[in-house]
């Protein structure tokens, strides 16, 4: 695999121009990010937010207004960059009337490959993505989250360095994304760089390595998951207070701590480190049992909702 970058998007912008009066609205505002090879990434945003924009930008389905993006060093309008690039779309649109054995074979052949060579490539992709046995059967009767696994197949069929998959969760049922999460390290296992586009945070922060978050068309925040994620936003402390906890109770209060009681168990939540220090030496001096400490982290969704905030205010 190449040690370049695996994508560059450098300040791509990209206005539409609508209706007769050829009002201008601005879908993307100066994104910019890197994608390293052999990494996951993980594009969020509402719907609308620009995710699938972006993506026509890097495999110049459509051309930015301002900027550029490269693939593997090679700016993505040369036709020579997407070589090492399989491609998944949102909603999957393809000839119904083919069995997903016909389609896979038909997009075999539109990379060169042999008879032997598409054969042996299909059977193996149809057992990854959980197609085994459905493969004679025509498109026009899978369901929407098949379909998703067929786009998927065929995005694979040429051995891409790098996996483009616009919304490739949509349509898939728990179990199916139990199993796409399995597909993505085993993917990442053979050195494949992957770039996804979601909405669905729990999934993505079951398998990214990094992920990029745009809202409104701006990319609002950029890092490696624990940068946005793993960081400490606090801890809980559990303390054995007396019959009589009236003092403790005033003190996390004099602090702006929350804390919540159990039977003989109060639970106090604090934001810092020198907090804990603070709130462990009033358990010692007072003589209160300590039951446990727990750190605090971060979700995605959390970090994803902090960013939507800051973007408000």
């Amino acid at each position: 695999m190449s040690e370049t970058a695996a994508i560059i998007a450098d300040s791509i912008g990209k206005t539409y121009y609508l209706g007769v009066n050829r009002r201008p609205v601005e879908a993307l505002r100066h994104v910019s990010f890197e994608v390293k090879a052999g990494e996951v990434f993980a594009f969020l945003g509402l719907n609308g937010a620009g995710k699938t924009t972006t993506i026509k930008m890097l495999l110049d389905h459509a051309r930015p207004s301002t900027g550029r993006c490269f693939l593997f060093g090679v700016d993505s309008q040369i036709p020579h960059s997407r070589t090492k690039v399989g491609y998944m779309p949102d909603l999957p649109n393809f000839y119904r009337f083919l069995t997903a054995s016909e389609l896979l074979d038909y997009f075999g052949r539109l990379h060169g490959l042999h008879k032997s060579e598409r054969t042996t490539r299909s059977r193996r992709l149809f057992s990854l993505v959980g197609l085994e046995g459905r493969e004679n059967e025509p498109l026009n009767g899978f369901s929407r989250g098949m379909l998703q696994r067929v786009g998927l197949a065929q995005a694979l069929i040429g051995e891409p360095e790098l996996l483009i998959l616009d919304e490739p969760l949509g349509g898939l049922d728990p179990k199916g994304r139990y199993e796409f999460h399995a597909i993505i390290s085993s993917l990442k296992a053979e050195g494949r760089t992957i770039f996804f586009s979601s909405h669905i945070l729990d999934d993505a922060e079951k398998v990214a390595d990094r992920v990029g978050i745009i809202h409104k068309g701006t990319l609002v925040a950029s890092g490696s998951m624990a940068e946005l994620v793993m960081q400490e936003s606090g801890f809980e402390v559990e303390l054995r207070h007396p019959p009589e906890p009236t003092s403790l109770h005033n003190f996390c209060a004099s602090k702006g701590w929350s804390y919540t009681v159990s039977d003989s168990i109060t639970s106090i939540t604090v934001p810092h480190e020198e907090n804990l220090t603070e709130l462990m030496k009033f358990a010692l001096d007072s003589n209160l049992q300590i039951y446990a400490v727990t750190p605090q982290r971060k979700t995605l969704e959390m970090a994803f909702i902090s960013e939507l905030e800051k973007w408000k205010q």
